[in-house]
């Protein structure tokens, strides 16, 4: 990708003339050091100490955002970094200037993620295309073969997957029944005045069928809230 050029300057006291506190903080001024020395790896371990020490830092968000323009091709980490120099010291002299570059960084990024045609994506976003249409030329082949043997690729999925099954048939005529659906465990919630008599009338049960599906109640102890487990009907 071709970025806009570079109107910042680094190493300049975030673009102005003036020394301030920031500008005179010992990891400050190393990242500077070191971007003279074109040391830039360890001029950005140094920026970022120098937030570490004062995360309100305009300046070495500043330089940082000069840093991964110029020399790190990383226009996102740029944007970022340059948006919190314009944050943390709406009055520079040079925001007019930075803000045009966060613009022109903004669309040229956006024009590489969407495939501006007048852009040169990198080889990552380029690799993803190419992978992208080997899959979907993969899959257009892979419909051929299924439709040359009478498969459809997008069968309709069943609307009504709970439907009775007719009986399966066996050797000699006869049909044997399929088994029968399982049935819903039900439940009671125990309430005032409730014990185990009336709860095993008002399900069409027996006290004995209802005890033993709940080997743990002892009747005396039934306390309201319980949930009790009710057996299938007699």
């Amino acid at each position: 990708m071709v970025w806009m050029a570079v109107v910042l300057t680094g190493c300049g006291g975030s673009g102005e003339g003036s020394t301030t506190a920031e500008d005179r903080e010992p990891h400050f001024l190393a990242g500077r050091r070191l971007v003279t020395q074109q040391d830039y790896d360890g001029a950005e371990r140094s920026f970022y100490k120098a937030l570490e020490a004062n995360p309100r830092s305009a300046a070495a968000h500043y330089e940082l955002g000069v840093l991964f323009l110029s020399r790190k091709n990383d226009p996102a980490a740029s944007i970022f970094h340059l948006q919190r120099f314009i944050t943390l010291k709406p009055e520079a002299a040079n925001k007019k200037d930075v803000l045009g570059q966060i613009e022109g960084l903004k669309s040229d990024l956006a024009g590489e993620i969407l495939g501006n045609p007048q852009s040169q994506p990198n080889q990552s976003i380029l690799a993803l295309r190419r992978q992208l249409d080997r899959l979907a030329a993969e899959n257009a082949a892979l419909k051929h073969q299924l439709l040359s043997k009478g498969i459809t690729p997008n069968p309709v999925p069943l609307t009504n997957t709970t439907a009775t099954l007719p009986p399966r048939p066996i050797p000699g005529g006869s049909t044997v029944p399929n088994p029968p659906r399982p049935t819903a465990t039900r439940t009671h919630t125990v309430k005032r005045g409730d014990n185990p008599t009336n709860i095993a009338r008002r399900y069409d049960v027996s006290v004995a069928r209802l005890l033993a599906a709940n080997p743990g109640l002892k009747p005396a102890r039934m306390q309201i809230g319980d949930e009790l487990k009710i057996p299938p009907r007699n």
